[in-house]
């Protein structure tokens, strides 16, 4: 943990994290934590159907009550949460990750996406997603993203009754895993009609099992969450719209393939394979990328809720699209989102964004000394761990003006 000496209470880098992120949990948008807590207690009476009609009455009891925190919630969206609790909770999930993701993202920017989870934003509501910003397509795409990954995620868990594992084999393919399981077991498998089998190639070395993540359900939930009801007229509409529509094909163009063995002594005879949910950090940088390269377009004169100038298919579809150029972030503006970059930390001398001569906008900055705990004196003990003691060091560092 560390202090600063000096008397200013602007915050380090290392504090300001911690900071947002004790924040994210009270915000009760994104506060996932309570709503699935309770959300267990809702499945385990579920489970129990024997109990009778009056503990399922009390559970869709329940779920209502449950949905009745999130007063953000439109009318379908409410419904939604009724009918799907238990994939509400990983939706919510999923935006609590798209935040932190975004944070991560755009930490050395001028806007760093704190605003979204500070002070009890209405995250859906918030000034910034009002507005036609690269930034804002950027963080539609990445709450649709989130979504996404983490109900495709759950469902692959299993954690969720309303879906499962995706249709990845046949029958057959079922079969030849039940042979492959006997064989990691050191068994000798039961007899198998060797047309099932076929002829060994190459091709044949793995086949579909496991537990694939459905992507076709999670996008069709986050698309029924989070896109417009009616069909868009308006810029704004539009834009989000694609928005989430990237952020969705993202999610499921960067699907992994894991692979698990089989065979006897630990050896590698047949592999069976499923689809994984990518990493989450790499969907982030995906669509960083891709607003920074975002396309400035504006809707036609004929309300037919079109982009002006036309742009081919696949150039939508791996590109955002914003219509308002983004304003330079650098002074608080809560029409726009913005809390501005005074008190940021900056590195002096670093060409990049997160460089004092352009996260500070020309106002310059000001050198702080800090306290930082460091480990040190480190001691290997048998067996087996290090034992190291904290020693106290000051650093400065450069702090926006």
């Amino acid at each position: 943990m560390r202090e600063r000496a000096s008397s200013n209470h602007t915050r380090g880098p290392t504090q300001r994290i911690q900071v947002e992120y004790s924040m994210a949990p009270r915000n009760p948008h994104v506060n996932t934590c309570l709503f699935a807590a309770c959300l267990c207690l809702w499945r385990g009476m579920l489970g129990h159907s024997s109990l009778g009609p009056k503990v399922l009455a009390e559970s869709v009891l329940n779920s209502n009550a449950m949905c009745m925190t999130l007063p953000w919630l439109s009318r379908r969206q409410f419904g939604l949460c009724v009918r799907s609790p238990e994939v509400m909770a990983s939706a919510l999930q999923g935006i609590h990750l798209a935040l932190h993701e975004c944070q991560h993202q755009l930490q050395e920017r001028r806007w760093d996406c704190s605003d979204l989870s500070r002070g009890g934003t209405v995250l859906l509501n918030s000034a910034l997603l009002k507005r036609g910003f690269r930034e804002s397509a950027f963080v539609f795409s990445l709450l649709a993203a989130g979504v996404t990954h983490a109900v495709a995620t759950a469902c692959s868990l299993g954690e969720l009754q309303s879906c499962g594992c995706a249709r990845q084999g046949t029958e057959n393919q079922k079969l030849k895993l039940s042979q492959l399981q006997s064989l990691s077991r050191g068994k000798s498998p039961p007899p198998m009609p060797s047309s099932l089998w076929g002829q060994p190639s190459p091709q044949d070395t793995w086949e579909w099992g496991g537990c694939s993540a459905d992507f076709g359900y999670a996008q069709r939930f986050a698309r029924h969450f989070l896109d417009p009801r009616r069909k868009p007229r308006d810029a704004h509409a539009r834009m989000q719209l694609h928005s989430h529509r990237v952020g969705r094909k993202v999610v499921s163009e960067l699907s992994k393939r894991r692979c698990k063995c089989h065979g006897p002594s630990g050896s590698c005879q047949f592999r069976t394979c499923w689809l994984a949910a990518p990493d989450f950090r790499h969907v982030g940088s995906i669509l960083r990328d891709r607003m920074d390269h975002a396309t400035l377009s504006r809707l036609d004169n004929r309300n037919s809720g079109a982009f002006w100038p036309r742009l081919h298919s696949s150039h939508l579809a791996k590109h955002l699209i914003f219509y308002e150029s983004s304003p330079d972030f650098c002074e608080p503006d809560p029409s726009l989102g913005s809390s501005g970059t005074h008190g940021r930390p900056c590195v002096k001398s670093s060409p990049q964004p997160n460089g004092c001569s352009s996260l500070c906008c020309g106002r310059g900055h000001n050198m702080l000394q800090e306290m930082r705990a460091q480990r040190c004196q480190c001691r290997f003990h048998w067996c087996c761990h290090v034992q190291c003691e904290e020693c106290p060091s000051t650093e400065w560092v450069s702090v926006c003006k």
